[in-house]
């Protein structure tokens, strides 16, 4: 959907399977996700049940004549309880489908390629600045990057610190990570309520907070 990552997709027509979450970008609730796959036979062979007796047309009839029933849930269309690990599931679709139709293509493609910028413009405003460094640029929208204390202090245990306090100040959010070893802050921009310049206020909220630390230790 965004044209400046695209590329990093070319591949993905080769894949036997892909999975898809819309609990994250699309803002469904958690536990919704979708698996896309080439061949669906190997998840019938996977999850199908044997014959059991209680279940009703489990079992084949060798019996030509035997009568042939009819049952309420035969024209609900791909049985799709043969495909994996769920008997009886909830209505997840529906989820998914009223979220696509209030917020339509175009708008989810403004929202990716708005959350990809952020993340963008949160490298740039890090590397431009003296007490910061990015660890990793930026593919999507996720960008770690650490406070540099000038002092000798460690420098992981400096940022777990930092994340603590300002966590708690229930503004800036991000988890952590390690890249390459090294504690990170990990801001992934996803929700629908993320907006522009909310990147630079994380970034003055780092500096701010590990200033105040190096003056502490």
């Amino acid at each position: 959907m965004d044209e400046k990552v695209r590329h990093y997709y070319d591949g993905l027509i080769l894949a036997d399977s892909v999975i898809v979450d819309p609990h994250k970008w699309l803002g469904a609730s958690v536990g919704i996700a979708a698996t896309f796959v080439r061949d669906r036979r190997f998840l019938s062979r996977a999850f199908t049940q044997e014959p059991s007796d209680y279940l009703e047309g489990s079992v084949e009839q060798s019996d030509s004549t035997a009568p042939v029933f009819e049952h309420s849930l035969d024209d609900f269309g791909i049985p799709y309880f043969n495909y994996g690990v769920e008997l009886s599931a909830p209505c997840r679709g529906v989820v998914v489908w009223a979220l696509i139709r209030e917020i339509g293509v175009e708008g989810l493609r403004q929202r990716v390629m708005r959350h990809n910028e952020m993340a963008r413009n949160l490298s740039r405003f890090a590397n431009e600045h003296p007490k910061l460094e990015v660890l990793t640029e930026p593919m999507l929208s996720i960008c770690c990057f650490r406070y540099v204390p000038s002092t000798g202090n460690d420098i992981d245990l400096f940022n777990q610190k930092l994340h603590r306090l300002l966590v708690r100040e229930n503004e800036y959010m991000p988890s952590t990570t390690r890249v390459r070893g090294k504690l990170a802050l990990r801001p992934c921009y996803i929700g629908a309520r993320a907006q522009p310049a909310q990147e630079k206020g994380l970034c003055r909220a780092v500096v701010r907070i590990g200033e105040q630390l190096e003056d502490i230790y």
